[in-house]
């Protein structure tokens, strides 16, 4: 076993003294670093949200227009919304034995509870945003 290790290594050492190291062309490394550098750039993913921006807008846009319709066009008499609006009446009668009432105390905490995860999620979004860029 060590007589075959050492006619391996002899005929390594022979191999190696036969061969002459090659030498890297002048600015090897700064052409290298030229291409990886311009492979680099070419290839930066850009952020490009699943919903665009506009179409955002255009729901909270809407939505502000159906808050202001249904605060400044209630009616004196009391009439439902089908009525002002001649909708058809739909009527599901899956929970007619249950009767909730709910304060307006309740309900205007919970509107501002909902403006307040909004709040505290863009402000999140921002942080960690910034967190990443260091």
């Amino acid at each position: 076993m060590k007589n075959e290790d050492k006619r391996l290594v002899d005929l390594v050492d022979k191999l190696m003294a036969d061969d002459s190291l090659e030498k890297a062309p002048i600015n090897f490394t700064d052409d290298v670093m030229s291409k990886i550098e311009a492979f680099s750039e070419s290839k930066a993913i850009v952020y490009k949200p699943l919903i665009p921006e506009y179409v955002w807008w255009l729901l909270g846009f809407g939505f502000a227009v159906l808050v202001v319709n249904l605060s400044l066009n209630k009616s004196s008499d009391s009439s439902s919304l089908l009525d002002h609006y001649d909708l058809p009446e739909l009527s599901f009668d899956l929970f007619s034995n249950i009767s909730l009432g709910f304060s307006s105390t309740l309900l205007y905490a919970t509107v501002l509870l909902a403006v307040m995860v909004a709040i505290q999620v863009l402000l999140l979004k921002q942080y960690f945003n910034q967190k990443l860029l260091y």
